[in-house]
Order: structure tokens, then sequence, then C-alpha cells
């Protein structure tokens, strides 16, 4: 099938066994139309899409759901394209680069089970994965990995404790664990060198300093907290501006924006389980949707590469625990 892009902001969320749903304006996602997870949705696939309006007619109602789960479209409209319903959508992925006063977030959807392999056991690991970091799903189905075996576990933890370093005790396991470490590697080699001949700059001040900012004087105004509260999350906020910026002042080179980037999603663990708390965690997300937006405005032509390698980092983080978790249940049901 021949790739079909489309350039237009996603709009709708069309997943099998469900209604449609109209996303929120908060939602900064590409239509789908064009991307290899289209056509395991074509094939009977049942992993979320998120398109555009007209791409959300064209691929038609929600499969398995019923008449009445179609896209609905307006009644003598010129144009016929579907009619925005309330949003309902139990998985907001916010990108907006304002900082809400430290609130916890709105908790992610579980999945729903797939019918095209182990991309189903890609959004299983995603249960309560922050989407802004990174989709597991589209990695396995990016890099044609979702039919592939986990890896060993145990060779991949005895490999580690000979002092092995991680892409060694990875390719040792084999499996979706070896190639993910792989293209890993590869896709940052290429990444960092691409960024390496840009000559842009990206101001400190409007894509760190500017966030941290504005959750401080939403901090201050916040009648609910008390002084001493107020004093606390500031203090924090410092903290994490001070780790965020490491020194670093004026303008910097698109690499040194990506090494945050991917700092931050390490720190993140790429949307999944976490120590920084959950008050925290939207600054952290407005900060990495500042810097990411800044880094594709001044190297648009490595978007397709930094959309990989993160997406790719969020599936690492997710096996590592499934590998994990897989472990301890052995061992408990011993």
């Amino acid at each position: 099938m021949p790739k079909r892009n489309c350039k237009s902001r996603a709009e709708w969320r069309l997943q099998t066994g469900k209604p449609a749903e109209a996303l929120s304006p908060h939602y900064r996602l590409d239509c789908d139309y064009g991307a290899e997870v289209i056509i395991c949705w074509e094939k009977g696939g049942n992993e979320p899409i998120y398109v555009c309006e007209s791409h959300a007619k064209e691929l038609g109602p929600s499969r398995d759901y019923g008449p009445e789960a179609r896209v609905l479209t307006a009644e003598g409209g010129p144009n016929d394209y579907p009619v925005k319903q309330e949003d309902r959508s139990p998985n907001p992925i916010v990108t907006d680069t304002r900082v809400s006063a430290p609130v916890s977030p709105e908790a992610a959807s579980s999945p729903t089970e797939t019918k095209f392999g182990r991309a189903a056991t890609a959004s299983a690991r995603s249960r309560f994965r922050d989407l802004t970091f990174g989709n597991s799903a589209k990695a396995m189905v990016d890099e044609a990995i979702w039919n592939l075996a986990a890896g060993d576990f145990e060779v991949y933890r005895t490999a580690l404790q000979q002092g092995k370093s991680a892409r060694e005790a990875a390719q040792a396991a084999g499996g979706q664990l070896a190639v993910i470490h792989q293209k890993i590697d590869d896709y940052a080699l290429k990444l960092d060198a691409a960024l390496s001949e840009s000559k842009a700059r990206i101001n400190v001040t409007d894509t760190i300093d500017k966030p941290l900012e504005q959750a401080m004087l939403e901090i201050i105004s916040n009648g609910a907290m008390s002084d001493s509260e107020k004093d606390a999350a500031i203090q924090q906020l410092g903290a994490v501006q001070e780790w965020v910026k490491r020194g670093l002042q004026g303008d910097i080179t698109p690499l040194q924006t990506n090494q945050i980037i991917l700092a931050v999603g390490e720190r993140l663990n790429w949307g999944g389980s976490t120590d920084v708390s959950e008050e925290f965690k939207p600054v952290y997300r407005a900060i990495y949707g500042n810097l990411k937006t800044a880094i594709r405005a001044a190297v648009p032509e490595t978007q397709n590469l930094h959309d990989r390698l993160t997406n790719l980092s969020a599936a690492k983080a997710d096996l590592d625990r499934e590998l994990l978790t897989t472990k301890e249940l052995t061992q408990a049901l011993r």
C-alpha cells in the first residue's frame, strides 16, 4: 500500500468497540492517516488511531460497536464533516505549554485488547502512560517488531550482573529487547549528527524559564495553599529549574536541547511510573513540550528521527517493566 500522508491535526479518536470520540483542543497530535498504524487498522486491528475530520469520515464507523457508533455527520452540512460531540476522551494528552497549577493530572485510561499480535502487549504496557513522552505501540508498529518475543529476562539480568552494558545484555537476551536497544542507538547517532550540523539557536528563557515562572505565579495565587506550602512548592520549582538548565544561559544549540529532552524523558520514565510527584508532572510536561516544539521548529527535518527515538525509548521502558513484572510473578507462583 502506498504511503499516504496527512498534515492536518488529529481531531477524532477511533477505536474498535467504542464510539468515535472528538478530541479536546488540548490534543496536539498529527493525523495518523499515512502512518503504518493505519495499515493495521484497515487489516482489522483495534489499536486507537487519531485522525482529522475528513479521514475520520473516510475511515467510517468504529467497528463492532453498532450503527450508533459511527462518526456522526451534520444533516444538510455543506461538507458533510463529522459533528464534534462532547469531549469524553478518557486519556487526554496535554501538551499545552502553559503550566497549570500543581494538581494531580487526570488518570489515563486502560487499554483495550487488540487483534494484531504484540502491538496489543505494547498497549497493555502503557496502561497508565502519558503519551506526551512517547507511544510504545507506535514504536512496535513503525519498527515492525510487534510480532517478536520480548526477550530472555534471565539472560538479560545475568549479563548485567556480569558487568556488561545494557546494550550488550539486550543483545544477549534477543527478541524485542535486542532490536529496541539497537534501534535506539542507531537513531540517536543519526539524530545527534543531524542536530550537530544545525546553526540554529534556542532560547533558554522562552523554553525553560517561562513555564516555570508561570507555575510559580499560579502557586503564589493559589488560595487553597498555605504560605508554608507555597514556599515548599516554589523551592521545588527552583530545584527543577536548576536540574534542567544545569547552568545553561541565553541560547543553546539543538543538540543541547535534545539532551535536555532525553534527560526529562528519562526522569519521567517516558511517561510510565516515576518518583516525580503528581503535582510536578505538569511542570516537566510543559518544559518537555516547549523544548520539543522548539527543536522541531529549529530543525524540522529531524522530526521523524526524534519521534522514532522517543517512541522506542517509551517501548524500552515498558519492556523493562514487563520483564521485571513477569519475573516477579513467576517467583510469586512458585
